[in-house]
């Protein structure tokens, strides 16, 4: 029996090999980086001649299900317009200043 790998080798000079080698590459970077899983499938469709005989025409699909990282939650303010905003608008900001920069009083 003729390994399956030397078809895949010999599928439009090996480009099903190496995009699935990408694909696979890019899959174990996307899990390291997510910690979640992935996947990747390798489809062999085989189709006979429309005469019969020995002649099948192979068409291969290489697909990847790469996992995705999670965005964490940001919270955000809304005004009375519907605008968000990174600090409640209904609240009084606070300035600070540098405590070197301030006089010491003659009472201290």
């Amino acid at each position: 029996m003729r390994p399956i790998t030397d078809v895949l080798r010999e599928y439009r000079r090996g480009r099903a090999v190496d995009l699935a080698s990408q694909r696979l590459a890019e899959l174990i970077m996307a899990v390291d980086e997510t910690n979640k899983a992935g996947e990747l499938t390798l489809k062999i469709k085989v189709k006979p001649a429309k005469g019969g005989g020995s002649e099948k025409t192979l068409s291969i699909d290489v697909k990847s299900k790469v996992p995705e990282m999670d965005l964490p939650e940001a919270v955000f303010f809304s005004d009375q317009e519907g605008n968000l905003h990174r600090s409640d608008p209904a609240q009084q900001e606070m300035t600070f200043r540098d405590a070197a920069e301030l006089k010491p009083s003659a009472s201290a």
